[in-house]
């Protein structure tokens, strides 16, 4: 259970990474959508990790009871 925590972790590093990076990037100003839609994909994506993350720690505890 440990291993999928830590590889949980470094997914969300690098998801976290490549928002900052999106968040920092210029974009069209004229057509702002798609460069909206991308961050919105990651930001769930950043999401999704965190829940599952919280799950396995939620699953870990219950078990070690």
């Amino acid at each position: 259970m440990t291993e999928l925590i830590k590889y949980n972790e470094g997914l969300l590093e690098v998801a976290d990474n490549k928002l900052k990076l999106l968040i920092e990037t210029e974009h069209d100003i004229n057509h702002p959508g798609p460069y909206f839609d991308i961050i919105n994909k990651q930001l769930d994506y950043v999401n999704l990790i965190k829940e599952r993350m919280k799950l396995i720690n939620e699953k870990v505890n219950v078990d070690s009871r």
